[in-house]
C-alpha cells in the first residue's frame, strides 16, 4: 500500500490557529501541527503510518522522516536512552555542574523504605526511572506511614525494575522547550482543577470546563477532560472533598497532585517572563545530553528572578500543542522552529 501524499496548492494556506486539522483527526495534535506547518512551507507531506504518526516530509532539496512531531534524526538513539533513563540524565546533568534533586536509585522495596526512613523529616518523591505523562509518581508529605512508603514503591517499580527516590524540589514547575540551540517556549502546567461559583458542585464543575472544545481524550486535541476516577477522587478525599461538594465563588480546587495536561491539568505559556538565566540552562541541558528537540522540567521559585532551581527530567518526545494552543498565553508556533532546525526555511 502506497503511503498518501498532501500538498497545498500554491498560494493555498491553512489556518495554524485551528488546532483541529481536517483529514488528520486520527493523528495526536503534535503531529497536526507539524503537517498543517510543513504544507503552508509548500512541502510535500506523506503519511507513513498513521498509527505510529510517522511521515515524511519533502522539498527544498531536503527529506526528512519525522515520528510522533518531535522524533528525528537529529536526535541519536542513545540519546534518546539517556533521556528515558532518568538515573543516567541525573548523573550527566550532575557532571555538567546543573543542580538536580537529590536522591538514590532503589531497585528493591527495602533499599527504598529504609532511604525513605533515613528522610522521614523531608517532602520526598517517589518515581519510576522510566516514565512519561506523571505516570506512577507519588509524592509523599514529612512523617508519611509505612504503608504509604511501601505503596509508593510498589508503583513505581510496578512500572519500572528501578524507582528513583529524592527530595522534592520546593517551588513551581515549568517546561521549556529547546529546538536546536534556542529555548523556543516556556509553560507551566497547572495541575487539573475547577473553579468554583458557590452554585455547582465539583462534578457539575468538571463537566462545564470539560465542555471547551479544546479538550478532548487521547492527545488530539490540545487539552484532555478532567476525569473523576481513583486518583482524581483520593486527592479529593485527602482534602475533606467529594464530588458533590460546592466550592465557594472563586475558589480554586484541585483534583490531581501532578501537573501533567494528559491529566486534564491547564497550559499557561510564561514565556515572555522567563528570566533568560533558565532559558540558557535548558539549552545548556539539552546539550550535555546532545539533543536538538527536548523538553526539560525545571522547578524554580521565580520565574522572573535568577535563583535558585532543580532540573527534573529531560523529556526526548516533548509535545508541541501545550505551546502552540495554550489554555492562556500565545501560540508560539514551535512546529516551524522544529521544520528550520531540519533545515527548512520559511
Amino acid at each position: 500500500m502506497q503511503p498518501l501524499k498532501y500538498k497545498l496548492e500554491p498560494g493555498q494556506k491553512l489556518d495554524p490557529n485551528e488546532f483541529i486539522l481536517k483529514g488528520f483527526e486520527d493523528l495526536e495534535i503534535s503531529t497536526q501541527i507539524v503537517i498543517r506547518d510543513a504544507l503552508n512551507l509548500g512541502l510535500e507531506v506523506e503519511v507513513l503510518d498513521r498509527p505510529s504518526h510517522f511521515i515524511r516530509l519533502k522539498g527544498q532539496g531536503i527529506t526528512r522522516l519525522v515520528k510522533e512531531a518531535s522524533k528525528t534524526e537529529l536526535d541519536s538513539y542513545m540519546t534518546f536512552l539517556v533521556m528515558e533513563n532518568k538515573t543516567i540524565t541525573k548523573r550527566i546533568l550532575e557532571e555538567s555542574n546543573i543542580l538536580v534533586p537529590r536522591g538514590t536509585a532503589v531497585s528493591d522495596l527495602n533499599t527504598g523504605l529504609e532511604f525513605l526512613n533515613k528522610n522521614s523529616d523531608r517532602k520526598m518523591v517517589v518515581k519510576p526511572v522510566t516514565t512519561n505523562f506523571g505516570i506512577g509518581i507519588s509524592i509523599l508529605p514529612p512523617s508519611s506511614s509505612q504503608e504509604e512508603k511501601k505503596k509508593a514503591l510498589e508503583i513505581a517499580l510496578g512500572f519500572s525494575e528501578t524507582a528513583i527516590v529524592e527530595e522534592f524540589a520546593e517551588g513551581n514547575e515549568y517546561r521549556f522547550l529547546v529546538i536546536g540551540d534556542e529555548c523556543v517556549a516556556v509553560c507551566n502546567r497547572i495541575p487539573a482543577n475547577v473553579t468554583g461559583d458557590g452554585k455547582k458542585n465539583i462534578r457539575e464543575l468538571i463537566e462545564e470546563k470539560n465542555s471547551d472544545p479544546r479538550r478532548g481524550v487521547g492527545h488530539v486535541t490540545p487539552l484532555e477532560k478532567i476525569r473523576l476516577d481513583d486518583t482524581e477522587l483520593s486527592v479529593l478525599e485527602e482534602s475533606g472533598r467529594s464530588p458533590e461538594s460546592i466550592p465557594s465563588a472563586g475558589e480554586i480546587v484541585f483534583v490531581r497532585k501532578n501537573s501533567n495536561i494528559s491529566t486534564g491539568g491547564d497550559s499557561v505559556d510564561v514565556t515572555d517572563i522567563a528570566h533568560s538565566s533558565y532559558k540558557k540552562l535548558a539549552v545548556q541541558a539539552a546539550k550535555a545530553v546532545e539533543a536538538k528537540i527536548c523538553g526539560v522540567d525545571i522547578i524554580v521559585k521565580d520565574l522572573e528572578v535568577e535563583g535558585d532551581y532543580r532540573i527534573l527530567e529531560l523529556n526526548f518526545n516533548p509535545v508541541l500543542y501545550i505551546h502552540n494552543y495554550p489554555y492562556t498565553g500565545k501560540n508560539r508556533k514551535v512546529g516551524e522552529k522544529i521544520l528550520n532546525v531540519l533545515g527548512y526555511s520559511s
